[in-house]
């Protein structure tokens, strides 16, 4: 999905930036890989000591929420009773100046005194920039420079490039006659990304699903030694889980939650949920739907030996309207679900 981008009051969006990422229509293709069973076999890896999750939440990895405005992390903070571990934010996508302008660092989108770390999503390319001059390494220096920029402030942050990239909706989508291209970019980006924030965590993150411009988003993935993390973004959608059978289709279908999941193993990654929640702002979601918040929040809690974050997407915008502080019944089953995340008192309290 999209987050409404901000500078200073509000940044320029067109129309479409609004709409949600993964509202794409009947999604056709060549022959689908086959699933994977929620009870095939697992290689645990164990969690890195350093840096180590959840430190300021007391949960079992890092979890959060997405906005670029400080006063609604704070509230969703607030809500939950449990400090955020991480925020995910996206820069203004314009140019290659608006991305490296630091705004969405500010006080004025990060908490003041927030101590956790940072999700950010970043396009393989700028509005005014190509897929050509990504993989052809004439942003190498820029991505650099992008590195240095979130590592002065958030070293072990997590960062998307090219994130959502089985979806029509982005430039930097992916097709079967691009897949090198794309490849050859991330693998820029990641490298560059590192050589200004050797700590920077890089994240391969297709949507949840079958995409519609490329069935297997297996085959963009640029190798085990640029990416560090496996994530999908996975909203009440396509079909919404309103009951057993849309469960288990999330669940098994090609490019689902055990996939994605068992994909992470195999490749000796951790795995994350950098976008998901309700959208009662489209008429195809579940609305208000506990269902959907219940089972996404278990499996994560049944995964928790892969898992390194989630953030909840709580957008308040009409185009989404996924906000916990609209949706009562999801809100309710956070809450829930959230107490089985739980391992130690959150930093800083009393014992």
């Amino acid at each position: 999905m999209r987050l409404r981008v901000r500078r200073g009051a509000v940044a320029a969006v067109s129309a479409c930036t609004l709409l949600l990422a993964a509202c794409v229509g009947p999604q056709n293709g060549p022959p689908e890989p086959s699933p994977t069973s929620s009870t095939s076999s697992r290689t645990p890896r164990p969690k890195p000591a350093e840096p180590k999750l959840g430190v300021q939440s007391g949960m079992k990895w890092d979890s959060g929420v997405v906005h670029n405005k400080a006063e609604l992390s704070t509230e969703f903070e607030q809500l939950r009773g449990r400090p955020l571990d991480v925020i995910g934010v996206a820069p203004t996508r314009d140019t290659w100046k608006s991305l490296l302008d630091a705004w969405w660092l500010s006080d004025n989108s990060i908490p003041p005194g927030f101590e956790g770390t940072l999700n950010v999503a970043l396009p393989l390319f700028p509005n005014n920039g190509s897929m050509a001059d990504a993989a052809s390494g004439r942003d190498n220096a820029r991505w650099e420079r992008m590195g240095r920029l979130i590592a002065s402030k958030y070293p072990t942050a997590y960062v998307r490039p090219g994130w959502e990239m089985n979806i029509v909706n982005w430039p930097w989508r992916v097709t079967e006659s691009n897949t090198e291209e794309y490849k050859a970019a991330f693998r820029n980006a990641s490298t560059s990304l590192k050589k200004g924030g050797p700590k920077l965590r890089v994240v391969f993150n297709p949507n949840e699903g079958k995409g519609n411009s490329l069935p297997d988003a297996t085959l963009a993935y640029p190798g085990d030694d640029v990416v560090d993390i496996i994530a999908i973004d996975a909203y009440d959608w396509s079909p919404p889980y309103i009951d057993e059978g849309s469960w288990q289709k999330h669940l098994t279908q090609p490019g689902g939650w055990d996939f994605w999941g068992e994909f992470a193993r195999s490749h000796g990654k951790l795995f994350a949920v950098p976008e998901w929640g309700v959208i009662t702002g489209s008429p195809n979601s579940g609305g208000d739907n506990a269902q959907y918040i219940e089972r996404v929040m278990s499996w994560m809690d049944s995964n928790s030996d892969i898992m390194a974050f989630d953030t909840y997407f709580d957008e308040r915008e009409e185009y989404c309207r996924c906000s916990l502080t609209q949706n009562p019944q999801a809100r309710r089953a956070y809450l829930e679900q959230m107490k089985k995340w739980i391992v130690q008192p959150p930093k800083g309290a009393k014992s």
